[in-house]
Protein backbone atom coordinates (compact mmCIF):
# COMPACT_ATOMS: atom_id res chain seq x y z
CA UNK A 1 0.00 0.00 0.00
CA UNK A 2 2.84 2.33 0.99
CA UNK A 3 4.62 1.53 -2.40
CA UNK A 4 1.65 2.81 -4.19
CA UNK A 5 1.31 5.47 -2.57
CA UNK A 6 5.27 6.79 -3.18
CA UNK A 7 4.62 5.13 -6.82
CA UNK A 8 1.91 7.16 -6.73
CA UNK A 9 3.92 10.36 -5.93
CA UNK A 10 6.61 10.15 -8.62
CA UNK A 11 4.15 9.41 -11.41
CA UNK A 12 1.85 12.60 -10.36
CA UNK A 13 5.52 14.21 -10.33
CA UNK A 14 6.46 13.14 -13.89
CA UNK A 15 2.78 13.92 -14.95
CA UNK A 16 2.64 17.21 -13.77
CA UNK A 17 6.08 18.67 -14.95
CA UNK A 18 7.46 19.16 -18.08
CA UNK A 19 9.96 17.56 -19.71
CA UNK A 20 12.51 21.02 -19.26
CA UNK A 21 11.26 21.27 -15.23
CA UNK A 22 12.78 17.29 -15.11
CA UNK A 23 16.60 17.15 -15.23
CA UNK A 24 19.74 14.58 -14.86
CA UNK A 25 22.82 15.02 -13.56
CA UNK A 26 25.49 12.08 -14.62
CA UNK A 27 28.07 10.67 -12.22
CA UNK A 28 30.30 7.77 -13.33
CA UNK A 29 27.81 4.78 -12.35
CA UNK A 30 25.21 7.07 -10.80
CA UNK A 31 22.59 9.40 -12.29
CA UNK A 32 20.31 12.21 -10.08
CA UNK A 33 17.15 12.66 -11.48
CA UNK A 34 16.02 15.98 -10.51
CA UNK A 35 12.83 18.21 -10.41
CA UNK A 36 10.91 21.05 -8.98
CA UNK A 37 7.43 22.02 -9.30
CA UNK A 38 4.77 24.12 -7.62
CA UNK A 39 3.27 22.51 -4.82
CA UNK A 40 0.04 23.51 -5.54
CA UNK A 41 0.06 21.22 -8.65
CA UNK A 42 -0.29 18.15 -6.30
CA UNK A 43 -3.65 16.73 -5.42
CA UNK A 44 -4.91 17.27 -2.09
CA UNK A 45 -4.93 13.55 -1.27
CA UNK A 46 -0.99 13.09 -2.55
CA UNK A 47 0.00 16.27 -0.71
CA UNK A 48 -1.69 15.09 2.30
CA UNK A 49 -0.14 11.39 2.15
CA UNK A 50 3.58 12.48 2.12
CA UNK A 51 3.12 15.74 4.48
CA UNK A 52 3.35 18.36 1.70
CA UNK A 53 2.61 21.71 2.14
CA UNK A 54 0.40 22.40 -0.72
CA UNK A 55 0.69 26.18 -1.62
CA UNK A 56 0.78 28.38 -4.37
CA UNK A 57 3.78 29.84 -2.84
CA UNK A 58 5.54 26.63 -1.92
CA UNK A 59 7.80 24.60 -4.23
CA UNK A 60 8.79 21.05 -3.71
CA UNK A 61 11.76 19.99 -4.78
CA UNK A 62 12.76 16.15 -5.60
CA UNK A 63 15.79 14.18 -6.15
CA UNK A 64 16.02 10.22 -7.76
CA UNK A 65 19.67 8.97 -7.07
CA UNK A 66 20.05 6.48 -9.74
CA UNK A 67 22.85 3.66 -10.34
CA UNK A 68 23.63 1.77 -13.55
CA UNK A 69 23.03 -1.36 -14.19
CA UNK A 70 24.52 -2.33 -17.72
CA UNK A 71 21.82 -0.13 -20.08
CA UNK A 72 19.51 0.88 -17.77
CA UNK A 73 19.36 2.42 -14.18
CA UNK A 74 18.26 1.35 -10.84
CA UNK A 75 17.33 3.27 -8.17
CA UNK A 76 19.34 3.32 -4.74
CA UNK A 77 18.65 5.39 -1.57
CA UNK A 78 20.63 8.27 -1.39
CA UNK A 79 21.66 11.12 1.39
CA UNK A 80 21.89 14.83 0.57
CA UNK A 81 22.25 17.86 1.93
CA UNK A 82 20.85 21.41 0.09
CA UNK A 83 20.48 25.31 -0.19
CA UNK A 84 18.19 27.19 -1.75
CA UNK A 85 19.28 31.36 -2.88
CA UNK A 86 17.70 33.77 -4.40
CA UNK A 87 18.83 36.05 -7.00
CA UNK A 88 19.46 38.83 -4.81
CA UNK A 89 21.42 36.49 -1.85
CA UNK A 90 18.78 35.12 0.71
CA UNK A 91 20.20 31.74 1.38
CA UNK A 92 18.16 28.87 3.82
CA UNK A 93 18.45 25.36 3.96
CA UNK A 94 16.34 22.95 1.98
CA UNK A 95 15.90 20.23 4.50
CA UNK A 96 15.52 17.18 2.80
CA UNK A 97 13.86 13.61 4.05
CA UNK A 98 13.79 10.10 2.20
CA UNK A 99 10.60 8.56 0.63
CA UNK A 100 11.97 5.01 -0.25
CA UNK A 101 9.42 2.35 -0.64
CA UNK A 102 9.88 -0.92 -2.32
CA UNK A 103 12.77 0.20 -5.31
CA UNK A 104 11.41 4.16 -5.35
CA UNK A 105 14.09 5.83 -3.57
CA UNK A 106 13.42 10.02 -3.76
CA UNK A 107 14.68 12.87 -1.62
CA UNK A 108 11.84 15.61 -1.07
CA UNK A 109 12.24 19.06 0.07
CA UNK A 110 9.91 22.29 0.04
CA UNK A 111 10.66 25.82 0.26
CA UNK A 112 8.69 28.89 0.03
CA UNK A 113 9.13 31.39 -3.17
CA UNK A 114 7.68 35.02 -4.01
CA UNK A 115 5.82 34.95 -7.65
CA UNK A 116 8.06 35.27 -10.60
CA UNK A 117 11.46 34.31 -8.37
CA UNK A 118 14.18 32.62 -9.48
CA UNK A 119 15.74 30.19 -7.12
CA UNK A 120 19.05 28.45 -7.69
CA UNK A 121 19.12 25.22 -5.50
CA UNK A 122 22.32 23.83 -4.66
CA UNK A 123 22.55 19.93 -3.89
CA UNK A 124 24.92 17.34 -2.59
CA UNK A 125 23.52 13.85 -3.15
CA UNK A 126 25.41 10.95 -2.09
CA UNK A 127 23.75 7.35 -3.70
CA UNK A 128 23.79 4.29 -1.54
CA UNK A 129 27.27 2.36 -2.74
CA UNK A 130 29.03 5.56 -3.90
CA UNK A 131 31.86 7.62 -2.12
CA UNK A 132 31.58 10.55 -3.71
CA UNK A 133 28.60 12.85 -3.41
CA UNK A 134 27.21 14.18 -6.96
CA UNK A 135 26.72 18.16 -7.30
CA UNK A 136 23.52 19.36 -8.11
CA UNK A 137 23.05 22.92 -9.27
CA UNK A 138 19.96 24.52 -11.01
CA UNK A 139 18.01 27.64 -11.34
CA UNK A 140 14.21 27.85 -11.51
CA UNK A 141 11.72 30.18 -11.43
CA UNK A 142 8.53 29.96 -9.99
CA UNK A 143 5.18 31.27 -10.28
CA UNK A 144 1.98 31.28 -7.88
CA UNK A 145 -0.28 29.42 -11.08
Amino acid sequence: MIARRAAALVLLLLAVMPASAQQAVDAGDYRVLYAAINSAQLTPEIARRYGITRARDTALITFNAQRRDGGSYTAVAATGTATVRSLIGNRQKLDLRPLREQGIDTLIGTTQFADGEYLIIDAQVLPQGSSTPIPVSFKQQFYRD
